[in-house]
């Protein structure tokens, strides 16, 4: 019974140490935030040029603060790969070459 158990074991991690290891690749994308009490386009602009050069843009999201006093902080986050994009693949909607 014992036996069977390790078996078992020893199968199951074999299956999943792949999809592991390829969930860890996808672990790998960074983050870069920023906010402005301007307007939103120029919290997306400052973000976008904190993502490194060479990095791919994968998303950002924006969202508006409330603050007292009917005013408004905007604040938004552009997620990136900081590797290089491997030859021949195209960069990502809105991100840099």
């Amino acid at each position: 019974m014992a036996d069977q158990l390790r078996i078992r074991a020893s199968h199951t991690i074999a299956v999943l140490l792949p999809l592991l290891l390829i969930g860890a690749g996808a672990l790998k994308a960074a983050e870069v935030t920023a906010e402005s009490i301007i307007d939103q386009a120029s919290a997306l602009r400052d973000a976008s040029s904190r993502v490194p050069a060479g990095a791919r843009v994968l998303s950002s999201d924006c969202s508006d603060i409330a603050l007292p006093g009917l005013s408004f902080r905007y604040r938004c986050s552009v997620r990136y790969d900081p590797a290089p994009p491997r030859p021949g693949t195209a960069p990502a909607p809105g991100g840099t070459p």
